[in-house]
C-alpha cells in the first residue's frame, strides 16, 4: 500500500545555491518510509508496543533525481513496500512537486536488527504482504550494483568523530550522517545519482575517516573506521553534460568534537 508524505524545504536543509541538498532528500525518504511503515503496522512503534526489541536498518539506497527542489517547494513522497526475501525487504519511492512533475525517484534495501544483540533477525511474513503486485518498481527489479572504491594514489580525505546528536533511536549513527559525511571531500552536495551501501555501524565517540576518489565519469565516496573498517561505499554521478573531475582540494577541516584542524579538504 503507498503512503504520501509532504514537506515544505526549510532554509537550514538548502545549500548555498538554495537547492535542497541530497541529505535533505534521504531524510524526506527516511521520514517517509518510517509514516508509511508505522500505518501498515511495522514500524519500530509497533515492534516496540509487541514486545520485540528490534528495528529497521538502511542497508542500500539508490536516488536518481530530475532535480532538486528549491527553497520553500513543497515535495512530496509516495513510498510503498516492493516485497523482499528472507532478511532483507524492499521499498520504492517517488518524489513530485507541488504540480505532481516528478523530481526524482529512489529504492532501498533495509534489515531488521536484534537492537540488543545487533544482529539480523527475519522479517515478518506481514512485510512482504504489504506489498501491492500493481505497484511497478520505480528502478528496477534489483537496481543495487556491484562496485568499489578505486586504488587511487592521492585522495582527498575527512576525518570526523562521532558526535551524540548523530545518533537515531537505533542507537547509532543515523544513515543521512553517512551521507553528509561522504560528500564532504568532494565539494557537490547535489548529484544526479547516488548509490549507497551502508556495512557497519558507527556508535558516539567513534572515529571515522571519509575519503573519495574520481575514476569512470563518477565519484567513489568511502567512509571507514581507522583500522581500515568500511562503514559506507557510495558512488555518485554527475549530470548530463557534466564530468565528475578530480574532487576539489582546498584548505578545509576535520571536525574531532570541537577541535578545528586545517587537514579536510571542502
Amino acid at each position: 500500500m503507498r503512503g504520501k508524505t509532504v514537506f515544505k524545504v526549510r532554509s537550514y536543509e538548502c545549500g548555498a545555491d538554495s537547492r535542497a541538498t541530497l541529505p535533505t532528500i534521504c531524510n524526506y525518504l527516511q521520514e517517509a518510509a518510517s509514516v508509511n511503515a508505522e500505518h501498515l503496522g511495522f514500524s519500530k512503534s509497533d515492534f516496540d508496543s509487541a514486545g520485540e526489541n528490534i528495528s529497521w536498518v538502511l542497508t542500500r539506497l539508490v536516488v536518481k533525481m530530475d532535480r532538486y527542489p528549491m527553497w520553500e517547494d513543497e515535495v512530496t513522497v509516495e513510498t510503498f513496500p516492493r516485497g523482499g526475501r528472507r532478511i532483507v525487504a524492499w521499498r520504492d519511492f517517488e518524489l513530485k512537486d507541488s504540480s505532481g512533475k516528478r523530481l526524482g525517484v529512489a529504492s532501498s534495501e533495509w534489515m531488521l536488527i536484534d537492537l540488543a544483540t545487533r544482529k539480523v533477525v527475519k522479517i515478518p511474513e506481514a512485510v512482504f504482504a504489504a506489498a501491492d503486485p500493481a505497484d511497478t518498481p520505480l528502478l528496477g527489479e534489483m537496481p543495487f550494483t556491484k562496485f568499489k572504491f578505486p586504488d587511487v594514489a592521492g585522495t582527498p580525505e575527512c576525518s570526523f568523530r562521532a558526535q551524540k546528536s548523530h545518533i537515531d533511536m537505533n542507537g547509532h549513527v543515523n544513515n543521512v550522517h553517512y551521507i553528509e559525511w561522504m560528500l564532504e571531500p568532494c565539494g557537490d552536495a547535489c548529484p544526479a545519482q547516488a548509490e549507497v551501501v551502508f556495512r557497519s555501524e558507527t556508535l558516539a565517540g567513534d572515529e571515522v575517516r571519509v575519503e573519495c576518489a574520481a575514476s569512470d565519469g563518477r565519484t567513489y565516496h568511502r567512509v571507514f573506521a581507522p583500522d581500515g573498517h568500511d562503514h559506507v561505499v557510495a558512488v555518485t554521478s554527475p549530470w548530463e553534460g557534466e564530468e565528475s573531475g578530480p574532487p576539489r582540494v582546498m584548505s578545509g577541516i576535520a571536525c574531532f568534537g570541537s577541535t578545528i584542524e586545517r587537514t579536510c579538504p571542502i
